[in-house]
């Protein structure tokens, strides 16, 4: 048997706990809080890289939160991917102003026309219109609004909104959130149906009229959906 120094066991010793024992400095992927993988960040928290405006001067980006500055009547919409079928997720509310919040879903870009000839849902409590060619109207029977208790514009809500091309199905679902909550339990807002208004779009912000301040965090999308694009994750 071979007896090796005790100097050298000592420094063998030191070598493998440094190897096992060592904590890693590889920082953990940062995620949604919504648990699913699938979900795509559509806002780096700083800049509107990644979106497209109407007119320049109508939106900025500053700690966490892309703000309408309410100088007009405009878009901003999300120009790294077009969605037939999708979910989106995201926080709104409103600084300022005499119209509830909008977006736009199963729009054009090309060619561009008002509102981006877009079906319009308005969060959080459901309010809508319909911007299509022949249309621009308050889309009638093609709307259901779900009743709940009306919420506050000027405190932050999320809303998730759900779209199946193949059916024409566009749903939306809203909660207001408390003070320092990431998440909060939604209640479905608003139905709409038209088996021929699905198709792949841009999903947009919309500030209604000047003079309206709405701000948006917490963009997120999936699409394609790997989870049923008919079922809701914010409302179990």
């Amino acid at each position: 048997m071979v007896r090796r120094p005790l100097w050298i066991v000592t420094i063998a010793i030191s070598l493998l706990a440094a190897v096992f024992l060592a904590p890693t400095t590889q920082a953990a992927p940062k995620g949604n809080p919504y648990n699913d993988p699938n979900l795509v960040s559509m806002f780096d928290g700083k800049t509107l890289d990644g979106w497209t405006a109407q007119k320049d001067g109508q939106w900025s980006a500053k700690d966490g939160v892309i703000h309408g500055n309410g100088t007009s009547r405009g878009w901003l919409y999300y120009n790294k991917q077009q969605v037939g079928t999708f979910r989106w997720i995201f926080n709104v509310r409103q600084v300022k102003g005499n119209h509830a919040p909008t977006v736009l879903i199963w729009g054009t870009t090309n060619p561009i026309r008002d509102a981006l000839s877009a079906i319009q849902f308005q969060p959080p409590n459901g309010g809508h219109w319909d911007y299509r060619p022949g249309k621009n109207n308050g889309g009638g029977s093609l709307f259901k609004q779900l009743p709940h208790t009306k919420w506050d514009v000027r405190t932050w809500s999320q809303c998730e909104l759900i779209g199946n091309q193949a059916t024409g199905v566009a749903r939306m679902a809203c909660c207001p959130l408390k003070a320092g909550a990431a998440t909060c339990k939604g209640a479905e807002v608003l139905d709409f149906t038209d088996k021929t208004a699905g198709q792949v779009g841009p999903l947009a912000l919309q500030v209604h009229n000047s003079g309206i301040q709405d701000e948006y965090r917490g963009l997120y999308v999936e699409s394609p959906v790997v989870t049923s694009p008919d079922k809701f994750i914010t409302t179990g």
